[in-house]
């Protein structure tokens, strides 16, 4: 069974509302990772100062093992009171970014 990433589900339904559907399956194969690790960098960069000493000794823990990225949602909406406001306005950032980007 596949699992859903929440991330990733965010960041395709960004890059679509920019006109990356219209891209060829050879583009988005290409520039989804390269979206991705962006988002996911910019987020860990929101979050990682939010966390308390206790959560960040957690985190260290799950970077020590194969974690899947519904664990790490859950860590991070367990462990960042306002996680859902702070991926939100990171991902406004990066969703006008991205706009940028797509209409050059």
């Amino acid at each position: 069974m596949t699992q859903q990433n929440p991330l990733e589900d965010l960041i395709v339904s960004i890059l679509n509302a920019n006109g990356f559907e219209n891209l060829d399956d050879d583009a988005k194969a290409t520039y989804l990772p390269q979206f991705m690790a962006q988002a996911e960098q910019r987020i860990g960069a929101a979050l990682m100062p939010l966390l308390t000493k206790e959560s960040a000794a957690e985190f260290v823990e799950l970077t020590k093992k194969e974690t899947t990225p519904e664990q790490w949602w859950k860590f991070w909406e367990t462990s960042v009171p306002n996680f859902t406001e702070v991926v939100k306005a990171t991902m406004e950032k990066f969703a006008g970014e991205v706009k940028e980007s797509l209409a050059l």
